[in-house]
């Protein structure tokens, strides 16, 4: 690897590049881990950069009264409401607010938007300042998601107007970074005219490294680790361990929800990216991820990169990221399938080595933060005004 301590970040004609980070922020619901990690992946490998590079971080605020007020959804309307729509457009319009205040006083050269969910109305803003959304998932692929329309249905009268608004901005977008090929080919398909180059942030991998099993003769550990139990999959999961669970095989949990524990269930309280939780995946023997709402899943990478096979679901970019070597997807909800996969790894400790070592080979290969950060900076420089 090279030594990224003595690459130069790229120059302007007027001196050193100043870069706006903003980031999606806290709304509502709280802030997504995955937004964490990003931050997380930057402070890892951005020191490492010549100092000649100057970055601004900044995040939309949470909503004001009058912003969730207008966001509120009209139940007795259902989706017919436009609220997906209006929800959107008011975090865009903080976000649209916030980048011309900056424009203003710290005047970047060019702006980073994690996501484009904030995104929408910063078309006429990019003729001062080029902004580049990084997508995990589109917008409206995530509002497909969660509202449970199959991605082959045609599109809801009430989602159109989002995805004209998205189509505009990432047609207007200087670049658009996509964090997997699957994402880059959504983006092909709703906005054809956008540029769009393929990059993950990456992860810091120097934090996250297999370690060596004791020998069998214990309870095989299995890790599920979520903010949303449910939505994530943790009931399906104990489902699927069963009758096996707490006898033959433990289930460590992380995630902010209260949950009814059974025998051979641990819960821990770990953050994302913190040492405790880097210990959890380090002494897996598997992943299990079983969720029905997701679109890049910061974790499993990070169990890839600790050398633990996954089983996780055929949704968003996940078995793009397994790469069909460091783990099993599964259907969504199917919970024999699940079963099976999960007893498939519990059985071979060769299939599960393999898998381990497959998944941290892909992750140096595509998810390292200090080799994927300086290409993103290359790539926002070829950009900046």
């Amino acid at each position: 690897m090279p030594d990224l301590k003595a690459r130069m970040a790229p120059e302007l004609p007027h001196g050193p590049m100043k870069v706006l980070f903003l980031d999606q922020g806290r709304t509502t619901s709280g802030t997504a881990m995955g937004h964490v990690r990003v931050q997380h992946a930057l402070a890892a490998a951005l020191p490492g950069l010549a100092t000649d590079l100057r970055t601004v971080r900044s995040e939309v605020p949470a909503f004001t009264l009058a912003q969730r007020l207008f966001a509120r959804p009209v139940r007795s309307l259902h989706g017919w409401d436009l609220w997906a729509v209006r929800w959107h457009l008011a975090r865009s319009w903080a976000a649209r607010q916030l980048v011309k205040r900056s424009i203003v006083t710290t005047r970047p050269d060019v702006a980073h938007i994690t996501t484009d969910q904030v995104a929408l109305l910063l078309s006429d803003v990019q003729d001062n300042l080029p902004c580049v959304p990084s997508l995990d998932i589109l917008t409206l692929d995530w509002v497909r998601l969660v509202q449970r329309i199959p991605p082959e249905a045609a599109l809801p009268a009430f989602l159109r107007p989002l995805a004209y608004l998205e189509r505009r901005a990432l047609e207007r977008a200087p670049l658009c970074i996509a964090w997997t090929a699957t994402i880059a080919d959504s983006i092909a398909r709703l906005a054809p005219k956008a540029k769009t180059e393929i990059l993950h942030p990456g992860l810091d991998l120097e934090t996250l490294r297999p370690i060596r099993k004791p020998a069998v003769g214990r309870p095989m550990r299995v890790l599920f680790v979520g903010g949303r139990w449910q939505a994530k999959g943790g009931p399906a999961l104990v489902r699927a361990l069963r009758p096996e669970l707490g006898s033959r095989v433990t289930l460590d949990v992380v995630t902010t929800e209260s949950i009814d524990v059974a025998d051979g269930m641990y819960v821990h309280a770990a953050k994302p990216g913190s040492a405790d939780l880097a210990d959890l995946f380090a002494r897996a023997d598997i992943f299990c991820l079983p969720t029905s709402a997701d679109a890049v899943p910061w974790v499993v990478l990070e169990a890839m990169a600790s050398g633990v096979p996954v089983v996780s679901t055929r949704i968003g970019s996940i078995p793009e990221m397994l790469g069909g070597q460091a783990g099993l997807a599964v259907e969504p909800g199917d919970i024999d399938g699940l079963r099976r996969a999960l007893h498939t790894l519990l059985e071979d400790a060769e299939l599960r080595t393999s898998m381990g070592e497959a998944g941290r080979a892909r992750a140096e290969e595509l998810y390292d933060a200090r080799k994927n950060t300086p290409e993103l900076i290359d790539r926002l420089a070829s950009v900046a005004k």
